[in-house]
């Protein structure tokens, strides 16, 4: 996959005032933020970023933000850090980048990729997903676009934990924990039956104790 790239011109105007004028102009406001400098406001083509967005895995991968300020152009490498939505409409009101060094490792949030049917709910199972995004570490130009996990093997009862996944080459999962990330179970209806049969045992066996019980008594009581 190519390094996706998208244009920005710097804006010296900030505020909700600002703000609500760009976005009447077809415009996306946003800010750059990096560690070695000040943040940046910065103006986006709406058009542009919808269609830069609507690429599979942009949105965990590096791109070349162009930044035209004062007639000149700078690219600088960066990450989509954030993107604020408008609660109804399909419309995007904010978006947040982050400049990353290229040779540095950096800890990032990448979704998780589901494959293939597993056999236990060809066998009436169902696929519980725990996690949908899980953290890696890496040089920014090996972030994964997805981790994906292939269910196709699994039957009723089986879990995928996060020590049961190989990551790409250069790419590290940290985690303290080996926690799980989704499972093959038994439908709920399914246990619900069988715990009310489990317990209507239990029940017949606690009454069965309990007239043997007065029934000694009885006994010994004669």
């Amino acid at each position: 996959m190519a390094t996706p790239k998208l244009t920005a011109q710097a804006r010296p105007e900030t505020g909700k005032g600002s703000s609500k004028k760009m976005r009447r102009e077809g415009q996306i406001p946003a800010v750059l933020y990096g560690k070695k400098q000040e943040s940046m406001s910065l103006s986006l083509d709406n058009k542009e970023v919808s269609h830069l967005l609507a690429t599979p895995g942009v949105t965990t991968n590096v791109m070349d933000l162009e930044i035209t300020q004062s007639g000149k152009n700078v690219t600088k490498n960066v990450l989509v850090k954030k993107i604020q939505k408008h609660p109804y409409r399909d419309q995007i009101l904010h978006m947040d980048f982050l400049e990353v060094a290229m040779d540095k490792e950096i800890t990032v949030l990448v979704p998780i990729e589901v494959t293939g049917e597993a056999k236990g709910v060809k066998e009436g199972g169902i696929l519980e997903l725990k996690r949908r995004e899980l953290e890696v570490t890496c040089l920014p130009g090996r972030i994964p676009h997805t981790i994906v996990i292939d269910t196709t093997p699994l039957m009723i009862g089986d879990v995928v934990h996060v020590e049961d996944i190989t990551p790409p080459e250069g790419v590290q999962i940290p985690h303290e924990t080996n926690f799980a990330l989704l499972s093959v179970v038994v439908p709920a209806a399914e246990v619900s039956a069988e715990a009310a049969a489990e317990k209507g045992e239990e029940e017949k066996e606690a009454g069965e104790k309990e007239a043997e019980k007065e029934e000694k008594e009885e006994e010994s009581g004669e």
